[in-house]
């Protein structure tokens, strides 16, 4: 699971639609002040606030076209350009005002570095964001560079990349900085394979930004990101990775339940689909569309385990005009499974393998299907026989 490179530069510009900004904003410090209230609530879940934020960068911007030359001098309204350029305002003005002087000189590197982060400028980004002391910055502006640091880093030191969202969180909380920077470091956490700390984040992402609009995409992701990285396999990390969850809302953890359990299911990790499965089960209404999913992914899951007739017996059972199309298409899948699993080869397949091997393996291309099959095992067995001592099977 991983987040675009200019995801949040670019996030504000997502939704264009009128909406009423804070009017009474008469310069840029203030103007950041109001946007940075808007992105609370953005982060809140309030979608009305993110056609408010397209507005308020839209008179920020406005404003910086009509801003004196001296404007750039005072450090305060400095630190809000760059507010203003990370947060995804248009640069339609700001290249010949970011080449030549007119930012005051201890901010000028900054701002440009915030340009080269935003127009995929990746060298000069971090050639000059990286030369920024977090400790010395504006305390409004800190996070943001530090989140886009965090990006920049991301490909080159990923521990140094999760140290900085760390400070983002720190030095942004509440709104969409400290939202992304979870969102991130959660992803970042679970690509290394370090469930305690994923779950503890994910844990806290549920229970701060549940209602995030990015929300339910993000649990989607990281559901399928747990399955294929197999963070879950472990019982006891499965009921790490269930207690983070259990904040959501109960149609909201059921839907990552299943998520989970079905993207188990694809990358065979049956312990963990039927564990997220059988979780999913409880509260469903027996037969909803999702006691449907449930089911067919917990019998899916013990396929190869000594529960196979039960499952089986439970597949045929599934209604399949309940279940969305790539459902249906596994459930026919998955029965056919079922149906050739219990299949023993035929007289003559067993016949033309032993013949085949008393030939050598001259002939061993020559083979296919089942015969090709017992013929490669039979031969594996034949030549470790002689490693293992007598008595030595268990």
């Amino acid at each position: 699971m991983t987040v675009p490179w200019r995801a949040w530069a670019s996030a504000a510009l997502a939704l264009i639609a009128p909406a009423t900004a804070f009017a009474d904003s008469t310069n840029l410090v203030d103007m950041v002040d109001d946007l940075r209230r808007i992105q609370l609530q953005i982060a809140q879940g309030d979608k009305a606030a993110y056609p408010a934020q397209l507005n308020q960068l839209k008179t920020m911007g406005a404003a910086i076209a009509a801003a004196q030359p001296e404007t750039w001098k005072d450090r305060r309204e400095a630190d809000s350009l760059v507010i203003y350029i990370l947060s995804g305002g248009s640069l339609a003005d700001l290249a010949p005002l970011l080449k030549g002087e007119a930012v005051v000189e201890s901010e000028r590197a900054l701002a440009r570095g915030a340009l080269a982060y935003v127009t995929n400028h990746e060298a000069d980004a971090i050639s000059l964001l990286g030369k920024q002391d977090l400790n010395a910055l504006d305390a409004r502006l800190a996070g943001e560079v530090a989140f886009a640091r965090s990006v920049l880093e991301t490909k080159r030191d990923a521990k140094a990349a999760v140290e900085l969202l760390d400070w983002a969180r720190l030095l942004a909380p509440g709104g969409l900085v400290e939202e992304a920077a979870l969102r991130r470091e959660i992803a970042l956490l679970a690509e290394a394979k370090d469930v305690g700390r994923a779950a503890m984040l994910t844990r806290q992402y549920a229970t701060r930004f549940a209602a995030s609009l990015y929300a339910a995409d993000f649990f989607r992701d990281l559901a399928a990101a747990i399955a294929r990285f197999g963070l879950a396999d472990d019982p006891g990390d499965y009921q790490l990775v269930s207690r983070a969850v259990a904040s959501l809302p109960p149609d909201r953890r059921r839907d990552f339940l299943l998520t989970l359990a079905k993207s188990a299911v694809v990358n065979a990790r049956f312990d963990a689909a039927a564990a997220a499965a059988t979780e999913a089960l409880e509260g469903a209404g027996a037969d909803s569309p999702e006691a449907m999913r449930a089911r067919l992914y917990l019998a899916a899951s013990r396929m190869f385990s000594d529960a196979y007739d039960a499952a089986a017996a439970d597949l045929r059972t599934i209604a399949a005009s309940k279940l969305d199309r790539a459902d249906a298409n596994l459930l026919a899948a998955v029965r056919r499974v079922a149906s050739e699993l219990r299949i023993a080869p035929d007289a003559g397949a067993v016949s033309s393998s032993a013949a085949s091997l008393d030939d050598g393996d001259k002939d061993k291309d020559k083979a296919s299907g089942p015969a090709l099959t017992i013929e490669r095992a039979q031969g594996a067995l034949d030549r470790t026989a002689g490693l293992v001592p007598d008595g030595g099977a268990r």
